[in-house]
């Protein structure tokens, strides 16, 4: 009987909030899509959709999608995530939730992740700084435990209306050799430094992307590019 309760009190919970969520669509064009200084098309570019959905007592779910090249590794074309979550808090927001990467046509590289972490809002949300924790027990379909660590902070300059963004990640787990190029990707780390700026509803950004990979464990212009690069990406969010 508890548990009916709990099924019964959780779906309308969860029909409550959809009934009353804010829904929009953002779609990108970028240069090269990176995923954890990790490039996911070959050092080409991509073009990014997703649509989300955020409820008025913090629950959200989207799925967002993108082409990927990895180089006729496993005959995948293109990546859809589907996510749900729940943020809560003003001046420090937590945020939970789950994620589900999938790759048509390679579904052995499917994997979930989860993961949790908070950011501070600050100076009148001038600048913002958090951190976030992912953990994975099917890391990229090879059944091994994989995690990502990373810092974001973002500050707008009091001028013309320009954002700048810093991130920092690590990489670490018991990924097998057969993804990790030699071992190598089992545990390195990736930043960027980037700008930003709107133009009425157009979002561009420039970031400078690098890893720690190297003697030998860099590749450049390939499936797999993790040297340093720019990447450029422009987006737009509907409604305008």
């Amino acid at each position: 009987m508890k548990i009916a309760t709990f099924a019964v009190t959780t779906t309308a919970m969860l029909a409550a909030s959809i009934a009353h969520a804010d829904i929009s669509a953002t779609v990108t064009g970028i240069s090269d899509y990176d995923f954890r200084g990790v490039s996911q098309t070959a050092d080409d570019p991509a073009l990014q959709g997703s649509i989300d959905f955020e409820g008025e007592t913090g629950l959200y779910a989207g799925i967002w999608a993108s082409n990927v090249d990895f180089d006729d590794c496993c005959g995948e074309d293109y990546e859809v995530d589907y996510y749900v979550g729940w943020t809560a808090g003003d001046a420090l927001e937590w945020d939970f939730g789950a994620i589900y990467y999938a790759y048509p046509g390679a579904n052995d590289l499917n994997y979930p992740e989860i993961y949790g972490g908070a950011t501070y809002y600050g100076g009148e949300d001038t600048w913002d700084l958090g951190a976030k924790l992912w953990a994975s027990w099917d890391w990229f379909g090879y059944d091994a435990y994989g995690y990502y660590s990373e810092i974001n902070g973002n500050y707008a300059l009091p001028w013309w209306e320009i954002g700048v963004t810093a991130h920092v990640g690590y990489t670490f787990g018991d990924g097998p050799d057969e993804f990790t190029f030699d071992s190598g990707l089992r545990e390195y780390v990736d930043w960027w430094l980037g700008i930003n700026r709107s133009f009425g509803p157009l979002d561009l950004e420039l970031r400078y992307v690098d890893t720690d990979l190297g003697e030998g464990l860099e590749v450049s212009g390939d499936a797999g590019t993790n040297d340093d690069r720019f990447i450029f990406s422009v987006s737009t969010t509907f409604p305008w």
